[in-house]
């Protein structure tokens, strides 16, 4: 592969459903422009894209790819994506670094959730839509053509329909050229378009022509005046309407069958990364000032760091966009971030999990560096003369939690070696160690998320774990008040143990700290040199409170009298005797359990609303603010009981389609409903 200039090339998310055919369209690809000389099948576990063990265990993806291909003198940089919702951190890394999206919809009936999450996720981007799998018995090109403009209305911008002989795909008419083709092995050819097609190109060809009309007032004129557009028209106009985010060209066919187009219409239609469409805002940090730049080869060398691969043989590989400039091998960068320095010892393309080295990388391209000592996903490398730095990617943020407990010895050594690996390679992973319960939490953006990280530390570092419900740090208080009073005396020969007190025990209401500690004893009943040690009995005994052996918050807690003995007193005995007086005072001060409470941000397209309103209601969710963003999003704010929305992203997911997302923060602590609490306290007693 040749060395390409930013004017030459293009990067090209790919995105769709899970098992809409994006891993074989890429192949395909890859096969049609001579980059692979035999197709690989999902099936046989062969394709360039899933290469990873766990990918061909589940035959879908779970991690980007890059698979470059050359076509028409041009370089295309094909990032092939994850269907599944649990990976959209790989998503969100792809369409930070492309500048166009190849959009796979099945043919069958329906939107798919992955359809809808695509179009949204990638509004801000030039896209294309592939119609793949026209040829299966319950595929529908136009039906899913009507679908698509119902949905999405005039953007939506067909420029094919497809020649079939019984079920299967034999060419197809290129509606804006009005030309037809026809499949002969690996290529098209021209041919007449048959007979009796009228009925179904005249409807795309009414769409094409509104599509095109709606791109300037000249050619709405024209379209009013029921003047016929020229070719060049056309084809200018859908160019510009693509790189205007105005137009959606519509393709068809199926993972072998039709993939030239598809390469021809992405050379035609999207935009090169040099052009100026594609240009980005950077902070100097010599001037401290913003500026907005291209994909520029004359300024000096600058690249992102958008995905990190650690692999337990080679160790970690840097996924890099070039933002300005050439990167060469040797050439020395600085870390914008801690201001390190990294030596590019090689530079290489990653073609799947195929590494092959390059003398140079120009700005707009995609690369890899092996063995990066400073670097991690975001972070910037830029020449010394050129410190700049780039809105990080905003990675969506994992709040779905599990428990991660290894299986037996060997793993506890060994597992947290392999985590932080998994942390490094995946921004959507976050990992915690709860001192309070002892347990390790998972958290990442779902269940199958989760799951994959399972398996891959088994299959990929021999590490064996299992999963567990994480326990929600629930608190005691109390509502009423009491007096109690306490002796602690023992005498075992010699010195004896004797400490005496007097403590009123009240709520605090103030559930940030355990107790407030305050003495108004009088004429020294208890020295002065004991107020500590009873303070420390008082947080000794806060650890864990009379009910469910909780931790107590919101407690005051007043020295009101008490006695010593002049030999025998210690503090250890004033701190026994506290700890007793706790005990056997709270039972009459009206315990109670608190439960966890967060602020929860959901943001949602409008016709979800009924459903997460619903959705909170049932959960014991308060909404306190609703508000109208961009794009017809709604953010609503409710305050929730932690434990209600421990699955709160599979939940989501599942009302929105895949659409919303939601961000949260602990917000206080609160009393629990009574059924509630005796359901706690009883799940909390030992099992006979």
């Amino acid at each position: 592969m040749r060395n390409y200039h930013s004017n030459e090339m293009g990067t090209v998310a790919v995105l769709g459903h899970s098992g809409s055919g994006k891993t074989s369209v890429i192949e395909a690809m890859a096969y049609r422009s001579g980059q692979i000389g035999q197709v690989g099948t999902i099936q046989r576990g062969n394709t360039l894209s899933d290469y990873d063990p766990e990918e061909v265990r589940r035959q879908s993806s779970i991690s980007l790819t890059p698979i470059p291909v050359e076509w028409n003198n041009c370089k295309i940089n094909l990032l092939d994506t994850p269907g599944a919702f649990d990976f959209n951190g790989e998503i969100d890394a792809a369409l930070a670094v492309s500048e166009s999206v190849l959009i796979i919809v099945p043919a069958t009936k329906g939107l798919t959730t992955g359809t809808k999450e695509a179009m949204y996720k990638a509004h801000d981007k030039a896209r294309m839509i592939y119609i793949n799998g026209i040829d299966k018995p319950n595929g529908n090109y136009h039906e899913k053509l009507k679908e698509l403009q119902d949905t999405y209305g005039k953007v939506i911008a067909p420029i094919q329909v497809p020649i079939m002989e019984g079920d299967k795909m034999v060419g197809y008419v290129n509606v804006a050229k009005m030309e037809g083709r026809r499949f002969e092995g690996d290529q098209t050819h021209p041919c007449p378009i048959p007979e009796g097609m009228d009925d179904l190109i005249e409807p795309v060809k009414a769409m094409i022509d509104e599509a095109v009309a709606n791109t300037s007032d000249e050619l709405l004129e024209k379209y009013l005046n029921e003047e016929p557009f020229t070719r060049e028209e056309i084809s200018q106009a859908l160019r510009l309407g693509v790189v205007n985010k105005t137009l959606i060209p519509v393709l068809c066919g199926t993972d072998q069958i039709g993939i030239s187009i598809i390469l021809n219409s992405m050379v035609a239609f999207f935009s090169a990364s040099g052009d100026m469409s594609n240009s980005f805002i950077i902070h100097n940090n010599l001037t401290d000032e913003d500026e907005i730049v291209g994909f520029d080869e004359k300024l000096p060398p600058a690249a992102q760091v958008f995905k990190t691969y650690s692999d337990p043989f080679i160790g970690r590989i840097s996924l890099i966009k070039v933002l300005t400039g050439t990167i060469r091998p040797n050439m020395t960068l600085i870390n914008q971030r801690n201001k390190g320095e990294e030596k590019l010892a090689k530079l290489y393309i990653m073609q799947g999990k195929n590494m092959i080295e390059v003398d140079e990388l120009n700005a707009g391209d995609i690369g890899a560096i092996q063995k990066l000592d400073h670097t991690k996903t975001n972070d910037v490398l830029s020449d010394k003369n050129f410190p700049i730095e780039v809105e990080p990617i905003k990675f969506s943020q994992p709040y779905y939690g599990r428990a991660i407990r290894p299986l037996g010895k060997t793993n506890e050594d060994k597992i947290s070696a392999a985590l932080a690996r998994f942390l490094e390679e995946d921004p959507c992973l976050r990992f915690v160690t709860n001192a309070e319960t002892s347990q390790q939490c998972l958290y990442g953006l779902g269940d199958i998320h989760l799951d994959s990280v399972v398996s891959r530390l088994k299959n990929k570092y021999k590490v064996e774990v299992a999963l567990d419900d994480i326990i929600i740090p629930y608190r005691e208080t109390i509502r009423g008040e009491v007096t109690h009073r306490t002796k602690y005396k023992k005498q075992s020969g010699g010195h004896g143990q004797y400490g005496d007190v007097e403590i009123k025990f009240e709520p605090s209401h103030d559930y940030s700290t355990a107790y407030v500690f305050e003495e108004q004893v009088f004429g020294g009943a208890v020295p002065k040199s004991y107020f500590p040690a009873v303070e420390k009995g008082l947080q000794e005994a806060c650890k864990h409170g009379v009910l469910a052996s909780y931790p107590v918050l919101g407690l005051k807690a007043t020295l009101l009298d008490g006695s010593y003995h002049s030999v025998d007193s210690s503090e250890q005995a004033f701190k026994t005797a506290t700890i007793m007086c706790f005990k056997e005072a709270l039972p009459e001060a009206k315990p109670a359990l608190l439960e966890p409470y967060v602020t929860i941000n959901v943001y949602v397209p409008e016709e979800f609303m009924g459903d997460i309103m619903s959705h909170f209601n049932k959960h014991r969710a308060r909404v306190i603010g609703q508000e109208i963003l961009d794009d017809r999003i709604m953010k609503i704010t409710a305050e929730a009981p932690q434990t209600e929305i421990m699955n709160y992203a599979i939940d989501l997911r599942s009302m929105t389609q895949g659409q919303g997302f939601f961000d949260q923060e602990f917000l206080d602590y609160e009393f629990m409903d009574s059924t509630l609490q005796q359901r706690v306290i009883a799940a909390r007693k030992p099992k006979e």
